[in-house]
């Protein structure tokens, strides 16, 4: 990889205003407009709008919104510790979560950068990390339910078993000279109202009859309590995936681009390997986002700056991009178009494996981590199976 990975850290504490408010003023301090501003950063003034009103439900993922507030910031010449800080501290207030550590994530510096043998950060959890730690509190939960509902039941039938011997011997010991029996309350009207009021005595207007009457005979059977529905949240909700149709990207052998080395360096063209995928991405005009696979490698989520790039190879490479449209990208030493509307495009190298992999590539679960795929779906369906088990408990 041509570029260097950078980190930071801040222990200052954020100031009680949000980002949104912020970075409006900011803006407005150095007569800056939206429209302005969009084609500084690059970035649509529909999102620019939904950063300055904190409205994060409207902008996609969180390594996105990085990336927004890392080019605004930028732009406007402000301190990037401070402004990272704000996203955390606004991002925590409006949504009620904190900001989430996402996939791998790393700022791409320029590419001559790569080369200094400086320590690699400590790896973050992966995906799959994460999806063992599901199963493993799905099952504990699993197992732990039906305890809970046995000692709930067991308590119910000793409480009234206990209430039904305290009204037959308060029937015996009573006074035998009175005609009025005591009302006896059911088990499970006791189970609705923990804190019992005393029996209270039935008048009957006929006259006194010669037999007593059977306490123990009117006592209802305990009902059984209604075992509670227990509501799984979904963190993986249902997605309809699709097939990868038609042709991705078109190679341009003949492009001028091949042949400028402001575009594609020598040093990239030498270490191209025959054998293998070879991805070379050059921001040159704005900042773009990048979620890759290589082979079994975990998801790795990057944001290149513009002038920085990257450089991937491997025998099978997935990547889902943001705002391709301000990169090159060089598929063998070669140029290769990619066709968008929006800014999106999700590519496969090599072609052939197009058939083996569904849309969208890398989809986002509630926890804010992307999985591929073919994870997202057996998650999504083991969910399914076990809302399906609750139901019928």
């Amino acid at each position: 990889m041509m570029n260097e990975d950078t980190t930071s850290n801040t222990s200052s504490s954020p100031s009680s205003g949000l980002l949104g408010d912020f970075l409006k003023q900011k803006r407005l301090d150095k007569n800056y407009s939206l429209e302005k501003l969009s084609q500084k950063t690059k970035i649509s003034v529909n999102i620019l709008k939904s950063l300055e009103a904190n409205d994060y439900e409207h902008l996609p993922s969180a390594a996105y919104i990085k990336g927004f507030v890392s080019s605004y910031a930028k732009v406007l010449g402000l301190s990037s510790e401070e402004t990272i800080s704000k996203m955390e501290y606004t991002y925590l207030n409006i949504l009620g979560k904190p900001f989430p550590a996402l996939n791998h994530t790393k700022s791409m510096a320029l590419a001559n950068a790569a080369k200094s043998n400086q320590p690699l950060p400590l790896a973050e959890p992966s995906p799959h990390e994460v999806i063992a730690s599901s199963d493993s509190i799905m099952e504990n939960t699993k197992s732990a339910l039906p305890i809970v509902i046995l000692a709930s039941v067991i308590l119910v039938f000793i409480g009234g078993y206990k209430l039904i011997s305290s009204v037959v011997e308060n029937e015996v010991t009573g006074n035998k000279n009175s005609n009025l029996g005591p009302k006896i309350e059911s088990s499970s009207a006791l189970v609705k109202h923990p804190n019992l009021p005393k029996p209270v005595e039935k008048t009957e207007t006929s006259a006194t009859t010669d037999k007593p009457a059977d306490a123990a005979a009117t006592v209802e059977a305990p009902k059984e309590e209604v075992k509670p529905v227990v509501e799984l949240e979904r963190n993986f909700p249902t997605i309809d995936f699709k097939k990868v149709k038609g042709k991705l990207f078109q190679v341009r052998t003949d492009a001028p681009e091949n042949e400028d080395e402001t575009l594609l360096p020598e040093t990239i063209k030498n270490a191209i390997n025959s054998k293998l995928q070879n991805i070379y991405i050059k921001a040159f005009s704005g900042n773009t986002w990048v979620s890759y696979k290589i082979d079994s490698s975990p998801i790795e989520s990057v944001i290149i700056n513009k002038g920085s790039d990257l450089f991937l190879q491997g025998s099978e490479i997935r990547l889902f991009l943001g705002n391709v449209n301000v990169t090159k990208i060089f598929y063998n030493n070669y140029l290769i178009e990619t066709p968008t509307k929006s800014g999106v495009k999700s590519l496969i190298f090599p072609e052939e494996s197009n058939s083996k992999y569904l849309m969208p590539l890398f989809p986002k679960a509630k926890d804010d981590i992307l999985y591929t795929a073919e994870d997202y779906t057996k998650r999504m369906n083991l969910e399914v199976e076990e809302l399906k088990k609750r139901k019928q408990e």
